[in-house]
């Protein structure tokens, strides 16, 4: 039997592992957790004796009897075949590797990353708080990505050495070039990453299977000039349970604290060290935590959420929320129904807090100071510095939020977690520059006076000379 027969006797679709080991379809053939055992159909034989001096008597009746009798077979085995395909394309298929050349390449692969990731991080981790009071509030980095190689080398150049642990969750499609959330096609096209050579990628980069790809979306008109552009499909609910169990399975010994940063979000993992040790002083390992920029959402009966920016678990709830989506219904068609379940074009932020209140009766927690003031933003820093609730009214972002809550020059915290909607390479080192850089330098020198400001504050409560 194929690999591809095995989905006909299974009703749910398996947890990949993010780099998977096949043996020789000639014995037994492995994909992810199935296996499939070669079996043998074998058609009666009738044997006649040639020999025998009696004649046989086969009456017309018998012929026809007969004749109908082997239709009904014919028929009964087409059913169950047809039956077994369209069962088996109902559900969303993994994109995996190869079997024929593959296996001693993904195990050589997997087992080296996660080795010299360890020594990656020893030897390139800046901290801010060298004296150990961290010690058990280290912070795990997930990145949800689509591989950018520009990208992946500014955030690993400025806030990914700061992480304790950080590894970029990617989708196994490669090709294109992105700018933003727009693609544009390259000579090479889309490829698995196994066709590309090995030491392409580096060690920190796991590649998770979706039954989902990020490149297939058609093309949709842009708002602002009117042509049609090729964007990037909204799977990312599927990417971020995939990922949580794939760390929770093999990296949850790695920290007390996991985070999804979005890749255009810039991070801060010391103050979010300060937050949870010195603001809240909570414990990643008893207690359940889901928290980051909180947001009510716009119907009244659903549970609020964390915006997807930046958002975080404790030890203890990653732990335990891994087990939910691994047992939760897969591959549904239907749009939004509220329930926590895996389907096509789902919001991460929505489904992430109702998988957590409806299993683990688990609320979603604002990052706020003692003033009100935001932890992580939604928007450019520049932008949130001159929002105004009195000026702009009841909308989305001021929804549920407490009266007295930070707007304007107090809108955020002196000691931000997260930064968002820096999408470019240049705009996530210009951040780095800003914050930590020299005060002589260009890109502190560009700030406005209000931005400036605000960073002068940041600075100071972090410690950060001239």
């Amino acid at each position: 039997m194929s690999s591809k027969n095995v989905g006909k006797t299974n009703t749910r679709l398996p947890l990949p592992e993010a780099t998977q080991t096949y043996k020789s379809p000639s014995s037994v053939s492995t994909v992810g957790s199935f296996q499939s055992i070669p079996t043998t159909m074998g058609a009666p034989i009738t044997t006649i004796n040639r020999s025998s001096t009696k004649p046989s008597k086969i009456s017309a009746a018998h012929v026809f009897l007969g004749t109908l009798l082997f239709i009904a077979v014919l028929l009964a085995l087409l059913a169950v075949q047809l039956s077994s395909q369209l069962a088996r394309s109902s559900q969303p298929q993994l994109l995996s590797p190869p079997a024929d050349d593959q296996s001693g390449r993904s195990v050589v692969q997997a087992s080296l990353r996660d080795r010299r990731n360890e020594e990656y991080d020893l030897s390139t981790r800046v901290f801010l708080d060298s004296s150990g009071k961290y010690d058990k509030d280290r912070v795990y980095c997930m990145v949800p990505f689509i591989w950018n190689q520009k990208i992946y080398d500014a955030i690993m150049s400025t806030w990914g050495k700061r992480c304790d642990s950080i590894y970029f969750l990617t989708d196994t499609v490669v090709g294109g070039q992105l700018e933003g959330d727009k693609i544009t096609p390259t000579e090479g096209g889309y490829k698995p990453y196994w066709e590309y050579p090995q030491g392409t990628f580096p060690d920190n980069v796991v590649f998770i299977n979706m039954t989902r790809t990020w490149n297939d979306c058609p093309e949709e008109k842009d708002r602002r000039t009117g042509k049609m552009i090729k964007k990037v499909c909204r799977h990312i609910w599927e990417k971020m349970w995939r990922s949580w169990v794939y760390v929770q399975e093999h990296h949850l010994e790695k920290a007390e604290w996991f985070c999804k940063v979005d890749y255009d979000t810039f991070f801060f993992p010391d103050n979010l060290k300060y937050f949870v040790r010195d603001q809240k002083n909570w414990d990643p390992y008893n207690e359940h935590h889901y928290f980051g920029h909180w947001k009510a959402h716009r119907l009244e009966w659903r549970e609020p959420m964390i915006v997807g920016a930046t958002a975080c678990f404790s030890r203890k709830t990653l732990n335990t929320v891994a087990d939910v989506y691994r047992n939760m219904p897969m591959g549904s068609t239907r749009g939004e129904r509220g329930k926590c379940e895996d389907r096509a074009e789902a919001s991460e932020e929505v489904t992430t807090s109702l998988c957590l209140k409806q299993h683990l009766d688990v609320d979603a927690e604002p990052a706020r100071d003692e003033q009100l003031r935001e932890y992580i933003t939604i928007d450019k820093i520049n932008m949130v510095l001159t929002w105004n609730r009195k000026e702009q009214g009841e909308w989305w972002f001021w929804k549920g939020k407490p009266q007295g809550a930070g707007e304007e020059e107090e809108c955020c915290a002196h000691r931000p977690i997260g930064l968002h909607k820096y999408k470019m390479p240049q705009e996530i080192q210009m951040l780095h520059n800003q914050f930590f850089g020299n005060v002589e330098g260009t890109d502190y020198k560009r700030l406005d006076a209000t931005t400036k400001r605000y960073v002068d504050k940041v600075r100071r409560a972090m410690g950060i000379g001239s």
